[in-house]
This record gives structure tokens, sequence and C-alpha cells, in this order.
């Protein structure tokens, strides 16, 4: 792979393009950047000038990258099962209740 495609496409994803409602990038654009990536290191590693000192850097860059989004991606996630955890639920009226506990709205 040429330095202008490794370095072009690496560089030509942005993450802000994929911000979604929650101010960061969702776990499905992320897994879909990553997919990316992973294709493109294969490409990488496979062309003839993987073993140039250019191939190397562009090797490495990718997986750099990679690295980023699997984190980006675990970070996503473990803030997504914070949120999904179900609040505490309210607590119940006393069986026990007195007089003027409540109030009555048809009266």
């Amino acid at each position: 792979m040429t330095q202008s495609n490794a370095v072009g496409i690496s560089t030509g994803i942005s993450t802000g393009a994929f911000l979604g409602y929650g101010g960061g990038p969702s776990a499905t654009s992320l897994q879909a950047q990553l997919q990316r990536y992973e294709k493109q290191l294969s490409e990488c590693v496979n062309c003839e000038s993987a073993k140039t000192p250019q191939g190397k850097a562009d090797i490495q860059a990718i997986s750099a990258r990679i690295s980023q989004l699997k984190e980006s991606i675990a970070q996503t996630d473990k803030a997504s099962a914070s949120r999904a955890v179900p609040d505490a639920p309210a607590p119940a009226a006393s069986a026990n209740a007195g007089p003027g506990q409540f109030i009555d709205v048809f009266a």
C-alpha cells in the first residue's frame, strides 16, 4: 500500500462525524470504524510495501488507531451498562398509614 492511501484513509475518518445524542461516538459507529481499520491493516500487512520503513510506519499507525478504537468501545460499553442499570424503585406507601397521611382530592 502506498503512503498516500494508508495515510489518506487513516486520517480521512473523523470521529466528529459520528457524534450521537450522548455527546460522543456511538458504539455502532466505533465498531464500524474498527472494522474499516482492521480491513485497512490487513491490506497493509499483505501488501508489497509492508516490509519498507514507510509500510511499517503505516502499519504501526493503523494498529495504534485500532487500539484507541477498542479502548473507546470499551468505555462506551461501560458507560452504556452503567446507564442501563435501573434506578431503585420508589418506596411504596406505608401499609399502616394513619389518618392525615393522604389527601382526599374528591372532597
